[in-house]
């Protein structure tokens, strides 16, 4: 994603603006900064004189007159924690009632206590390598949401579309997913693929795999078999 500033974590002087703190004018100096992006909240931080802003999922600060804004990262260095990383995370959060899980292939593995929800592409590399990792965890409950990514695999669409449409689509997927094998003849059911595809959009997904969390949190990419362990025991406190 490309906005107009030259450079991230950069301090950059705007154009003129209030001397006093004032919501409105943050709001029409990223504006000017961002015109073609959404604003979605400005709120105070922990920094006197600076505020928070979110554009399209991403945070910047902005002082509070209006004339400056920077990127993070923002960290408290009394604690060390990445004031930042942790709004994203809540930005970013999905709350799992939200899912339209009617939608997802359910694959349950032991007493199925735990959950996820996975987006997953058939024809995504990482895919399959999270996959192996989700298949050593016991006591799981995965949602699968088919979400391909014509972009970069022109066959997944179709490939989507024949697993959903298979008599058992759990076995369908993982077959295709560890071996690229897909289920033979036409692919003609009703099928959730395009909705899946917007809700993800509508909600910043732009890669695959992506896990979301009975706590709400994301995680992007192909991680170990330990990380989603240590996400599911923090979601499991929450």
């Amino acid at each position: 994603m490309k906005f107009s500033l030259a450079a991230f974590g950069v301090a950059i002087a705007l154009a003129s603006s209030p001397s006093r703190a004032d919501e409105a004018a943050v709001r029409n100096t990223l504006q000017q900064s961002f015109p073609q992006r959404t604003i979605k909240s400005i709120s105070k931080t922990p920094v006197p004189g600076v505020l928070e802003a979110v554009v399209d999922g991403r945070v910047f600060y902005v002082a509070e007159d209006g004339r400056y804004v920077f990127a993070g990262p923002l960290i408290d260095a009394r604690t060390n924690e990445n004031l930042t990383q942790a709004r994203l995370d809540q930005i970013n959060a999905i709350p799992f009632s939200n899912l339209p899980l009617a939608d997802a292939i359910k694959r349950v593995k032991g007493n199925g206590s735990r959950k996820i929800a996975v987006f997953e592409d058939p024809d995504c590399p990482y895919c399959k390598k999270l996959e192996q990792e989700i298949n050593s965890i016991d006591n799981l409950t995965t949602y699968v949401f088919l979400y391909p990514i014509e972009q970069l695999h022109p066959d997944a669409t179709s490939k989507s579309k024949a697993i959903w449409c298979a008599a058992d689509r759990g076995k369908a997927w993982e077959k295709a997913v560890l071996t690229g094998a897909v289920p033979a003849g036409p692919a003609k059911c009703g099928n959730p693929v395009e909705r899946n595809v917007a809700f993800g959009r509508a909600h910043g997904i732009n890669g695959t795999p992506t896990t979301i969390f009975a706590n709400g949190f994301r995680l992007a990419g192909a991680v170990s078999g330990d990380e989603l362990e240590r996400q599911l025991a923090k979601a499991a406190k929450k």
